[in-house]
Formats: C-alpha cells, sequence, structure tokens
C-alpha cells in the first residue's frame, strides 16, 4: 500500500527535476521561432540570425545569474558589428576603383580543365527545364552557408567558451581575409563573364535557388533574389562560402570520433563545391582559393596562439614560484613570544 502511493509521488518528482526553466524557455523560444518561420520567414539577414541565435541562449540559461545573460550579449555584440561592418564594406568593394578581372579568370579556368569551363559543362549535363532533385539539394546547400557556420558558433559557445573564441578568431580572420581580396581583386563569377561581358559565350544561368519552389519556400527564393540583387557581383574571388564550407568541416573533424561522421563531414565543403560551380555562383579556382584561404587562416591563427601560450606562460610560472606556501593561522607566532609546548598559542 505503501509502495503503491509512494509510486505516482515518484514519478512526479521525476517529471519536476525534469522540466527545469532552462528546458521551458528553450520550448517557449522554437515555438516562436517557427511561428516567426512561418509567418515572416527564415530569418536570413546577419542582425536577424544574430538576434535569434542570442535569444536562444538566452532562453537555454533562464534561471541562472543575470550576469551570464550579460556576458552572452556582450561577447556576441562585438561579433555582430563585424560581420555587419563586413556586409556594408563588401558591397562598396567594386567601387574603389581596381580593374575587375573577368577573362582572366575565364582563362585559368579553361587552362586547367582542358579549354572547358566546368560550370558551362555541368549546366549542360544536368539543367533541365524541370527542377530535378539535385536542384532541391543544391538550393538547401547553398541556404546552409548562412546558417551553419552561426549555428555551429552558438553550440559551441554553449559547450565552450574558450572553443568558441577560437573558432570565431578563424572566422573573422578569414571574413576579413575574403575582404580584403575583394577590395585589392574584384572578380566576376560564371553568369556575369555569360551574361555581362561575353567572355563564355554559352550561356550560364543562377541555378541555386530554384529548388526552392519545389519545397512550397518562394519566400527564401525571393530573398535570395534580393540579397544577389542587392550583394556585390563582383566578389566572387575567393569563395566564401566555399570557404566557410571546408572550415566548418575543419573544425568538426577532431570532433567527429566515427568514420561515418567524418564522412559527413568531409562530403560538406565538397557538396557546396559541386553546388557554387554547378549554380553558375563559382568557378572551380575560386573555390579552390577559398579552400586555400582556410588553410592560411588556420595556420595564421595557430601560430598566434602559440605564440600567446609562449609568452604567458612564464608569468604563469613566476607567478606560481613567487607565491609563498599557506602557513597555518596557529603556526604563526611572534619572534619575541615563546610559548610553551602545553601553553595556547597566543597567551603571554
Amino acid at each position: 500500500m505503501t509502495d503503491e502511493a509512494e509510486a505516482p509521488a515518484s514519478a512526479g518528482d521525476r517529471l519536476r527535476g525534469w522540466v527545469t526553466p532552462g528546458r521551458v524557455g528553450l520550448a517557449a523560444y522554437l515555438v516562436a521561432l517557427l511561428v516567426y518561420c512561418a509567418v515572416e520567414g527564415i530569418p536570413m539577414d546577419r542582425v536577424g540570425q544574430t538576434g535569434w541565435i542570442i535569444a536562444g541562449m538566452i532562453a537555454v540559461k533562464i534561471g541562472r545569474p543575470w550576469r551570464e545573460h550579460l556576458r552572452t550579449f556582450l561577447d556576441w555584440l562585438p561579433l555582430l558589428a563585424a560581420l555587419i561592418l563586413y556586409d556594408h564594406t563588401r558591397g562598396i568593394a567594386d567601387t574603389l576603383g581596381m580593374p575587375l578581372q573577368v577573362g582572366g579568370v575565364v582563362d585559368v579556368e579553361r587552362w586547367l580543365f582542358g579549354g572547358t569551363v566546368p560550370t558551362v559543362w555541368l549546366q549542360e549535363q544536368l539543367f533541365e527545364s524541370t527542377v530535378r532533385w539535385w536542384d532541391v539539394g543544391a538550393a538547401l546547400i547553398y541556404f546552409s552557408h548562412f546558417v551553419v557556420p552561426w549555428v555551429l558558433a552558438a553550440a559551441f559557445y554553449m559547450w565552450s567558451r574558450p572553443l568558441w573564441v577560437s573558432y570565431i578568431r578563424r572566422v573573422l580572420l578569414l571574413t576579413y581575409a575574403g575582404l580584403l581580396t575583394y577590395v585589392l581583386l574584384p572578380a566576376a563569377p560564371p553568369w556575369y563573364a555569360s551574361a555581362r561581358t561575353g567572355d563564355i559565350a554559352e550561356p550560364v544561368y543562377r541555378l541555386v535557388g530554384r529548388g526552392w519552389n519545389e519545397l512550397g519556400l518562394r519566400s527564401a527564393n525571393a530573398w535570395l533574389s534580393d540579397a544577389q540583387g542587392g550583394a556585390n557581383e563582383v566578389a566572387a574571388l575567393p569563395s566564401l562560402h566555399a570557404g566557410f564550407a571546408m572550415l566548418v568541416a575543419v573544425t568538426l573533424w577532431p570532433l567527429a570520433r566515427r568514420w561515418w561522421l567524418r564522412v559527413l563531414v568531409m562530403a560538406y565543403p565538397l557538396a557546396m563545391a559541386f553546388t557554387l560551380v554547378y549554380g553558375g555562383e563559382h568557378y572551380v579556382v575560386d573555390v579552390l582559393l577559398g579552400w586555400l584561404y582556410v588553410a592560411a587562416v588556420i595556420g595564421i591563427a595557430h601560430l598566434w596562439e602559440r605564440w600567446r601560450r609562449q609568452r604567458l606562460e612564464p608569468v604563469a610560472a613566476t607567478l606560481s614560484a613567487g607565491t609563498p606556501a599557506p602557513v597555518e593561522p596557529a603556526l604563526r607566532t611572534e619572534p619575541s613570544v615563546a610559548t610553551e609546548p602545553n601553553e595556547r598559542a597566543g597567551r603571554q
């Protein structure tokens, strides 16, 4: 009888233990996000995405000290400012008077591939009047560039702040290395060389958004068209879409313990490369240079982090060596005061 009466209470205790403020906040956040996406569409701009990410992290931390919420906001605010500055600067990079690279990139591409431009060849083989499954896949892969790096950053932040700092350092280095190249070496993508200058005689179509209609997400396709229309059209070299996909893969590689996870991790940058070339957004040269930038950024960040550790270690060792060992209060005596063996310390 007693056992039967205690069973419901025990289940109730388990339920109350599982329902924490953070889990309730996360559930409410997910409902709000789904409603927003259904009414307004998926948030794609930097400010909107970062705002939703910060809101999600704060929701998970409901019930914790307010200082943690403030720290989350202050940690992400400089990153948001840097990315907004990048967006605005990238938009004017092609107005600074540097010569536009069009035909030279096409010539390099043809030289690498025996006179063939891979974008033209892929579209001749795969492009059809009706949307195919690979068009849907290309739309999803291309869209992931606007979500995956930042969701990964949020996951790292919740898991390990030092890992987040290391990852964000590489994100910003890659972002501004690409921006500097866009300013000094503006280069046109394949669709531009076909439609605007004629350096590619064959027609090249922009295909990365056509799969959205098949999924019933016309708002995403409309957003992509607006974003492409307002962006810098000659910021193709290097491809930061390819670069960020590779950075995500390289970052996740040591964390993926099983072989099939590593296969999925490395398939991501390869799928992004196919999407960019097939979709007419980038040459293979752009993709390879984006990957090369990732290697350079990782190397520079590693050297800086090692230099910083070597600089801080002697300081930490000096502080540790110079700190006196703690002395128990009962053993501290004045030099002029002698105590008998059985006498309480401090009595005169």
